[in-house]
């Protein structure tokens, strides 16, 4: 049942813009100056999440590979460009692949295109402790990352830094931890204000987020890749929304 729960909710996250025909198609039509701002925070903020599921560094040579999505329950209260387009829940799913280097070091890459947005990018994180796999212990890892974006009507880069804390044992991970987004939105074009292409927003905002990951096959013997099968899911606060996130993958 845990699982079935869990997919669901992943494909809820990943499809979560398909309610409306193009989530982002609204910014030429509805863009002016007052509405970039919240606009590249609700960007910046999905952009964001999903960054972590744990704090223990994945280990000299150790990989993970999987799908993440990462939405909000609804837009800025002052995003016309979202609101007036008739969009609710908002999101971005995306392919993530990680490698752990020497040093507790880890490095990691992003991307992908959705509902006419592109994304690309990247980060790197460090384990504050040794990874060990002895149950219940206390991990943490900060970390970094940046991305490029491009729409038809806007583009721009997103910066972000975290701090997640975690423990568990070989079945159940908890995790939890405090975030940072910084967005550089530029608009490329606006018909209800045509003077508005070149015009830039920039935003600093926090996120929270906090977690469970499921490794329900752990105990599986025989079998090459069940026992790293991960899900996880986790609440997200962004700039005083709610929102969630969600990923399915292989960790070693």
């Amino acid at each position: 049942m845990p699982v079935k729960v869990l997919l669901s909710f992943l494909s809820l996250a990943v499809f979560c813009g398909r309610a409306h025909a193009d989530q982002f198609g609204g910014f030429q039509q509805f863009s002016d100056r007052g509405a970039l701002k919240p606009f590249a925070r609700d960007i910046g903020a999905i952009i964001g999440s999903s960054s972590f599921h744990s704090g223990r560094p994945l280990g000299f040579s150790g990989f993970d590979v999987g799908l993440r999505a990462g939405m909000l329950f609804s837009p800025d209260k002052r995003d016309k460009i979202l609101r007036d387009n008739g969009v609710k829940g908002f999101g971005m799913p995306w392919v993530q692949a990680e490698v752990g280097l020497p040093m507790r070091f880890d490095v990691f890459i992003r991307g992908a295109s959705f509902e006419g947005l592109t994304v690309s990018g990247g980060g790197l994180r460090w384990g504050v402790f040794k990874g060990g796999d002895k149950p219940w212990a206390f991990q943490i890892l900060v970390s970094g990352l940046g991305h490029a974006f491009v729409h038809q009507h806007f583009s721009g880069v997103h910066a972000g830094a975290n701090i997640v804390g975690s423990t568990g044992n070989q079945y159940v991970v908890f995790y939890m931890g405090p975030g940072f987004d910084w967005t550089r939105l530029v608009a490329r074009s606006s018909t209800l204000d045509p003077t508005l292409a070149g015009e830039t927003a920039h935003t600093f905002e926090y996120r929270g987020t906090a977690g469970i990951k499921l490794k329900p096959f752990a105990a599986v013997t025989g079998n090459k890749l069940l026992p790293y099968l991960y899900l996880s899911a986790g609440y997200v606060i962004a700039h005083g929304e709610s929102g969630a996130e969600s990923s399915l993958g292989i960790r070693f």
